[in-house]
């Protein structure tokens, strides 16, 4: 049971209790959500925030070339997105669309020359959901939670993609509702969430891309992974960090250096922790912070990182008039550190803030779907390698969007 969008000429919400399994990018975890809405189809544009003038400060951002789905473009459920390390290829995928989809990127950051992988006898991308690059470039990992895989792909320098290596639900591996895909610092163990299998598994990484030695964690109790969904691993690949969404808690992991994990270490949601529909994750380029959202709590939360990978000092940040955190998902931080960016796929908002050294933060500025620009369910955000563009995806505009970072000329 999990949260699904469709189209219709009508824009509203409803709770419909459904036990059939649909595409989508996020669970609902009170009883079974459909959120129906309309696609949206906007012109280019100047970003704005919502008091209708441009911020010119460090981490704005200006100048988006919006992309939406059409006989060029497979972006129908825009759903993850990611860069190659050189920044010379984008890659993003298509849950409704059931592709995945490789372009260009120019020096300003526009995208060219799409090329899409679909869903058939030699792809299997039913619900393509996840995606992740090795550090090398050579190989990309990608989720597909309808069709219940995870699939292995070859890189050329051109970004095209060859030699497709799929890894299916079955007895061997636990792959039902697929959804995060992580790899460790090193490139040498890859990490992935079985949404509706409530776990978690850890695999080798060969040199050329393909997976072995799995092992599985599953829901128990000594894992709390009811609807595991994202994973992120510390800078030094000792500890990770996982939330479930279903059973809203966020895991600590010790990492051996075979990959193993230990030493689950979990936070649930209470009066200290604000983690109701636990979502996206992500952590300092020190280590020391890391950040996390409340997809039902509307909150995106700090905490202060231990030398044991322990969390502590939580700070909440929740949806109001300041913040635009209505379902709170995905996250990013910039490379440096500086500014964090929020996705809320409810209120189709995608949220700025300066970071503080503690890990607070202030000088909130938020863009809302509007006229102006395309953020219908707002999903993935992902910054370029220098940190000029901000790519974002919009689940249900079927878009994706190029904005331009504004830096500060004063570093």
């Amino acid at each position: 049971m999990i949260f699904s969008a469709k189209q219709s000429a009508v824009t509203q919400k409803s709770m419909v209790f459904s036990t059939k399994r649909v595409k989508a990018p996020w669970p609902c975890w009170q009883g079974v959500c459909v959120f129906v809405a309309q696609l949206a189809v906007t012109s280019l544009c100047v970003l704005q925030p919502a008091n209708g003038e441009v911020v010119n400060e460090p981490g704005s951002l200006i100048n988006p070339i919006n992309y939406h789905s059409d006989n060029t473009h497979e972006l129908n459920g825009a759903a993850g997105v990611v860069l190659s390390p050189d920044g010379k290829h984008l890659y993003v995928t298509a849950t409704f669309g059931d592709a995945l989809t490789v372009y260009d990127v120019a020096s300003g950051g526009a995208l060219a020359n799409p090329r899409i992988y679909r869903n058939g006898a030699t792809h299997e991308l039913d619900g393509a959901l996840g995606v992740t690059l090795s550090s090398n470039g050579q190989h990309l990992y990608v989720t597909a939670s309808t069709g219940n895989t995870l699939s292995v792909y070859d890189v050329a320098s051109d970004g095209g993609l060859s030699n497709p290596r799929i890894y299916r639900d079955d007895n061997t591996h636990e792959l039902d509702g697929a959804w995060g895909v992580t790899l460790s610092p090193d490139g040498q163990h890859l990490y992935v969430t079985a949404a509706m299998g409530d776990a978690l598994s850890v695999y080798d990484v060969a040199s050329d891309g393909t997976l072995s030695n799995l092992r599985i964690y599953r829901d128990d109790n000594t894992h709390e992974l009811h609807g595991a969904l994202s994973v992120v691993l510390s800078p030094n690949g000792q500890h990770l960090y996982v939330t479930a969404g279903k059973g809203n808690t966020l895991s600590v992991y010790d990492v051996a250096s075979d990959g193993t994990l230990s030493n689950p270490r979990v936070y649930h949601d209470d009066n200290t922790h604000e983690l109701s529909g636990v979502w996206g994750v992500t952590l300092s380029p020190d280590g020391q912070h890391l950040y996390v959202t409340a997809t039902l709590g509307g909150a995106v939360s700090v905490y202060d990182v231990a030398g044991d990978g322990a969390l502590s000092n939580p700070r909440i940040y929740r949806d109001d008039a300041t913040h635009g955190l209505n379902g709170a998902a995905y996250i990013a931080l910039s490379r440096d550190g500086q500014h964090l960016y929020v996705a809320a796929v409810e209120g189709s908002a995608l949220s700025v803030y300066d970071v503080a050294s503690d890990g607070a933060l202030s000088n909130h500025r938020i863009y809302r779907d509007d006229n102006t620009h395309e953020l219908g369910g707002v999903c993935d955000v992902a910054l370029s390698p220098d940190g000029q563009h901000l790519y974002v995806t919009a689940f249900l505009g079927g878009a994706l969007s190029v904005y331009q970072v504004i830096q500060d000329t004063f570093r």
